[in-house]
């Protein structure tokens, strides 16, 4: 038989623990269909089938299903074992931290300040930067695939420390002309009845849900962007004249002649960059960039260490 693939194992087990292919995709932040897909993909591998579907009932496991759980979730945290050990020699190898971070966090001037400053102090450390949202950093971080990870919003995972580095005002990108109607900046009571593009909820569910609720309060509605990176949000905002969504650290973005960002005047509603780290990693270079970003965070704004361990 063909090896089995362990991010099918990992699928499987996540819907056996949720019995809901709709919540596991939540947790594994992949689209449903696509998780539907792999699973019929494994069953066919293995020669039999793990769920019974039944839209009345939910998903339900059969016998092979029950009997097949325990050897899998042995197979996963096998597999977290070898990669935590890959992880553990190939820092007692070199002086390196591997870290997390959106790639749309380049931009963010406290990310780029603490880096550089990192840099300097300690030049003998080699860096990596991996880029992917948020949540997803985070299932890494626990996974020891990265060592810290800048995230953005608020998450909820067992097992890390959070330290909060910045807060931001979100703002709009919009077209020039309509920015200029409203003046330098505006309030959500004013933009009551409009139309605002945001990321999807796959990308974020409980970032999404932050905003959503406050837009919502307003009654803001939100439509999906088609596209995330920065580049086509530019493109979608001058094609559909529709504001979209950002922070106002996008401000000092080139943006091009027709487009602006217009900071809300609400401030209160704000998006936090956060350093997050395992808890109790106290290995030397995680230590180095840790102990330096709560002193930056100390001088420049108000911070909180958060356990979210059960």
């Amino acid at each position: 038989m063909t090896p089995i693939d362990i991010r099918q194992v990992r699928m499987f087990v996540a819907v056996a623990d949720s019995l809901s292919f709709t919540r596991a995709a939540e947790t594994l932040h992949v689209a449903q269909p696509w998780l539907s897909v792999q699973i019929r993909k494994l069953e066919e591998q293995i020669g039999f089938q793990l769920f019974l579907r039944n839209r009345n009932r939910g998903v339900l496991l059969t016998d092979q299903g029950h009997a097949f759980l325990k050897p899998a979730r042995s197979y996963v945290e096998a597999a977290n074992m070898v990669a935590e050990a890959a992880h553990e020699m190939r820092a007692n190898q070199a002086l390196s931290l591997k870290l997390g971070a959106p790639d749309f966090s380049a931009e963010i001037p406290a990310r780029e300040a603490l880096l550089d400053r990192f840099l300097r102090r300690h030049p003998r450390i080699e860096m990596e930067i991996v880029n992917a949202w948020s949540s997803q950093l985070l299932d890494g971080l626990l996974r020891h695939e990265i060592d810290l990870a800048f995230t953005v919003g608020p998450f909820e995972r067992d097992g890390c420390e959070v330290l909060d580095l910045a807060h931001f005002r979100w703002a709009l990108l919009l077209d020039k002309e309509r920015a200029a109607a409203w003046g330098p900046e505006i309030s959500l009571d004013s933009l009551r009845g409009q139309q605002i593009a945001s990321f999807r909820r796959n990308i974020n569910p409980i970032f999404y849900d932050s905003i959503a609720a406050r837009l919502s309060r307003h009654g803001i509605e939100i439509l999906p962007l088609p596209e995330s990176s920065l580049a086509g949000i530019r493109q979608h905002a001058m094609r559909s004249h529709v504001p979209v969504l950002m922070s106002e650290w996008h401000a000092a973005s080139n943006h091009g002649p027709d487009l602006t960002v217009l900071p809300l005047a609400d401030t209160d509603f704000t998006v936090a960059l956060h350093l997050v780290r395992r808890e109790n990693d106290d290995r030397s270079a995680v230590r180095a960039l840790w102990q330096l970003a709560r002193e930056v965070a100390t001088n420049g704004v108000d911070i909180k260490i958060v356990s979210n361990t059960v």
